[in-house]
């Protein structure tokens, strides 16, 4: 049964524009043909898996061109899980037992369930290899596994969830996107965020929506309205800028020479966060100074003019780096990542920060370093020992751990600046799982809880003259970066499609006017009021 016109279903909006289509229901894709043997050329059942595996690793790459910093992560952290050579080896090895190519690999990836289990991050990444195993083995039998997506018209296409390999099936019909799971920093968050089409996640409530229903996705609200039109969106703030720079400045968010380039087309003031992960991620041998310094040289070079800052190698289980081979524990919490590969890994460290030197030398440009995923404020201590013997740099860390941001008193003298990662550190000050949808409104950026700890981190890092900023996915919110710059923060980093949207708001605000809409967040209890009273006090200030 159809819903009524007028109905609203809510959820958890991405982007700034609303958006009216018809209800596509993605269907679910081509049966593949059940487990077979092969016929007794064990050899030429590898050469078809190895060539398949190839073939949907270069459909990676095809994706990851031209991908927002994040989004080319993504695909890359999954492409090296697909050619991962322990798991090619279990799948010969189904193979050599008798399966044929296709079920082999499914078999060998099915295999993983136990070891990736209770590890959130794992598991999500799971659900993309299986994903992925059965593109291998659709090629094999010969099976189209694209998307069926209308190419004329608008749709809004609804589905449970959508892998970061579906979004290549998007067309110029799909105008916005609806998902029953999900969260505001899930991979289908972030790649429509890249995209600019209007998403609303992490909404079970869409399970009724029926095809051919007219809707409109409004981001804005957080809703869906069944029958609506734009006459009802709730309408994203207009920032008009009164001065000709933003009250604190806002740089952009890079990982690649591509991303540099792009960045340098904006008025970004400088860079706020390199993440230079992706580019170790098809490493399997640990890259030279020399290479390392090279890359460095070219990226810097072509960044935008003001600060650098740079972020030391941040692998983990969503980001597997190869060469460093990290062991992974059955809880996320515990494994080693950003700083703590050091205790495996110093080399690779020092190594990194000599050749960022090299780099900074060369280009005679503004470098400051910082290390991921700090929890002690030894740690903190040791890295900026570290980074100081290397070069000379302005030293910093992120804070993405409840227990670093309760100890940044400690680092008086010690640092130079703090960049505060909201994704990070909304995952575990909430203890959320951002795939599950009954967790997804925790990572939400207006949870007062996360206001107010981001007050405390600003505060405290004054009183200890430590310079602040905010680096996550919630700078890329002009509103919520009013809200961080009267929080006390000193800068802001977005992603480079929204620095003009984040400098045009903090260009219409005083600091004052910013303090005082700070202080109208810090008074809400939920989520939900938060919002709406930062955005009624905006726009008043309009």
């Amino acid at each position: 049964m159809a819903l009524a016109s007028g109905t609203i279903l809510t959820g958890l909006g991405v982007g700034l524009n609303s958006v009216r289509g018809e209800v596509f229901w993605v269907k679910p894709q081509a049966t593949l043909p059940g487990p077979a043997k092969h016929a007794g050329d064990v050899a030429a059942e590898k050469a078809t898996l190895r060539g398949a595996i190839h073939h949907v690793a270069a459909y990676l790459d095809e994706q990851s061109l031209g991908a927002g910093e994040t989004s080319a992560e993504i695909f890359e952290a999954l492409k090296m899980l697909l050619e991962d050579e322990g798991l090619f080896e279990s799948a010969i090895a189904e193979i050599e037992s008798g399966w044929n190519a296709a079920t082999a690999f499914i078999v060998a990836v099915d295999s993983l369930d136990e070891a990736f289990a209770g590890d959130a991050a794992l598991e999500e990444r799971l659900a993309d290899l299986k994903g992925l195993a059965r593109r291998v083995a659709a090629h094999i039998s010969g099976i189209h596994m694209g998307l069926d997506l209308p190419t004329t018209g608008s749709y809004v296409i609804v589905g449970d969830d959508f892998s970061p390999a579906d979004t290549a099936w998007f067309t110029d019909a799909v105008v916005g996107l609806v998902t029953l799971r999900g969260g505001p920093t899930s991979h289908t968050a972030i790649i429509c965020r890249s995209k600019s089409i209007p998403a609303l996640v992490c909404c079970p409530q869409a399970v009724d929506l029926v095809d051919g229903t007219q809707v409109l996705v409004d981001p804005v609200g957080d809703r869906v309205v069944v029958g609506g039109d734009a006459s009802m969106a709730t309408k994203a703030i207009s920032f008009v800028a009164k001065s000709l720079d933003p009250i604190i400045p806002v740089r952009a968010n890079i990982g690649s020479l591509e991303d540099s380039i792009q960045a340098a087309t904006t008025a970004a003031n400088g860079v706020g966060l390199f993440r230079t992960e992706l580019l170790y991620l098809s490493e399997t041998t640990m890259p030279s100074v020399a290479k390392q310094a090279k890359s460095y040289t070219e990226i810097l070079r072509a960044a935008p003019e003001g600060p650098i800052v740079v972020r030391t190698v941040d692998a983990g289980s969503d980001k597997p780096v190869p060469f460093l081979d990290l062991p992974h524990g059955d809880n996320p919490a515990s494994d080693l990542r950003g700083f703590q590969i050091s205790k495996a890994h110093r080399q690779f460290l020092i190594d990194q920060l000599e050749s960022i030197e090299v780099a900074r030398k060369e280009t005679g440009r503004e470098v400051w370093v910082m290390a991921p995923m700090i929890a002690t404020a030894s740690e903190a201590i040791e890295f900026a020992q570290l980074a100081r013997s290397a070069g000379e740099y302005k030293v910093g860390i992120m804070v993405e751990t409840p227990s670093i941001a309760m100890s940044i008193a400690d680092l008086a003298g010690k640092l130079d600046f703090i960049s505060v990662g909201t994704n990070d550190l909304s995952q575990y000050l909430f203890a959320a799982d951002r795939m599950n949808a009954g967790q997804g409104a925790l990572l939400n950026p207006w949870q007062p809880e996360l206001v107010r700890l981001l007050k405390a981190i600003a505060s405290e890092s004054e009183k200890a003259g430590i310079t602040s900023g905010v680096c996550g996915e919630a700078a890329s919110d002009p509103a919520f970066a009013i809200v961080l710059a009267g929080l006390g923060f000193n800068s802001v980093s977005a992603s480079s499609s929204q620095v003009g949207a984040v400098r045009s708001a903090l260009s219409a605000v005083t600091l004052e006017q910013a303090h005082q809409v700070a202080q109208v967040a810090l008074a809400a209890t939920t989520a939900d009021q938060c919002k709406s009273a930062v955005l009624d006090a905006l726009a008043s200030l309009a």
